[in-house]
């Protein structure tokens, strides 16, 4: 199938109400201000304690697992000017590409911090981070007993097998805005300013081999309520075409963005939380992913409700985990908010009643 048929059939995907009756049809609901949150707090924490819960390693006690994971970027060079990304082509930070040995020594540190899922994250910079490049980095996450997972641009379905082939089969990918309208106001230059291509990338992946999809979309670009629904008819597609083993979510907001860019849509921790709620009562048993842009009070109260999957001690810029010795930090994506470590996470959590797992 081609990329223009691929993208027409997501798009169609996008707009059919029939994902709404059938599989949200409360979504409305949960989302006005007059629904109460306690409420909805209350159903998305039972369902997310009868899908995620684990017996305590210490207790034996039945209790909520969180799992943790690093992000590892390899790469700020990019060729696209999306306004809000940190990374943009006309900015002037310091650029890095990582070679393979400079990647070895960020694991050598996740390794010694006990991170076993590593998403891996690249600007688009097609000159140096190859489907070469990124099999390499995976046979090694894979070699070292890491799980691996990608965030990285659109591939061809050529690419995705290799990667499958090397070990990854679990993409994430932000498709930004769903909203084909104000997509180019956002993304003006470079590969990403493709609506089609970007929007067909999971179908691409999945005729590759990989079975693990995470979606997510950058709050602040669009309607939120419409860009939920949209990313949730695709989730629904994507589940009945090709039935993968999971599937993950994210709700990244925009904090702080390069030169003046504003957001269009403030969206408030109110809505934020049903989002997430909402999210965990459609699909009960996929991962719900919490950024580090969130304050510690936001995300320890999620946390308790329904995120089951969050990063922590996070780097934003390559090479960034080992230049806490060095102290040569490059250009970072975005600012981090939450700043504990690993450790430090895993206290809390362990302290409130919740199990952290890698």
């Amino acid at each position: 199938m081609s990329i223009a048929e691929d993208a027409a059939d997501v798009k169609n995907a996008l707009i059919n109400t029939e994902y709404d009756k059938k599989y949200f049809s409360e979504l409305e609901d949960w989302l006005r201000a007059d629904f109460p949150l306690e409420e909805l707090v209350t159903l998305a924490r039972k369902k997310t304690e009868e899908h995620f819960s684990v017996a305590d390693p210490v207790t034996g006690e039945k209790r909520r697992r969180m799992r943790l994971f690093a992000p590892l970027y390899a790469a700020n060079i990019c060729m696209n000017g999306c306004r809000y990304c940190g990374f943009q082509k006309t900015r002037d930070i310091q650029r890095r590409h990582l070679s393979f040995e400079e990647v070895c020594l960020e694991l050598d540190v996740l390794e010694q911090r006990k991170f076993k899922n590593i998403l891996l994250l690249t600007g688009e910079d097609p000159l140096h981070c190859t489907t070469d490049y990124y099999c390499q980095i995976l046979r090694e996450m894979v070699r070292r007993g890491m799980s691996p997972a990608v965030e990285i641009p659109p591939q061809k379905v050529s690419s995705y097998a290799a990667m499958a082939e090397a070990g990854c089969r679990a993409i994430t990918l932000f498709q930004e805005t769903y909203d084909e309208k104000l997509y180019p106001t956002y993304h003006p230059i470079g590969p990403k300013s493709s609506f089609d291509w970007r929007i067909a990338t999971y179908d691409r992946a999945g005729e590759g081999g990989f079975d693990f999809f995470g979606f997510g979309m950058l709050l602040g670009l669009a309607d939120p309520v419409a860009e939920l629904k949209r990313m949730m008819r695709q989730a629904c597609y994507l589940r009945d075409r090709y039935q993968p083993v999971g599937m993950s979510f994210s709700l990244p907001r925009i904090r702080q963005a390069p030169g003046n860019f504003q957001t269009e849509w403030n969206v408030e921790d109110d809505l934020f939380i049903r989002m997430y709620c909402a999210l965990r009562l459609v699909f009960p048993k996929s991962e719900l992913v919490l950024s580090t842009r969130e304050t510690v009070a936001l995300r320890n109260q999620l946390y308790h409700s329904c995120i089951t999957y969050t990063s922590a001690g996070s780097h934003t810029d390559p090479g960034g985990y080992y230049a806490e010795k060095t102290g040569k930090f490059s250009g970072a994506q975005f600012p981090i908010t939450d700043h504990r470590t690993k450790e430090q996470l895993e206290e809390w959590l362990r302290h409130d009643g919740l199990v952290p797992m890698d």
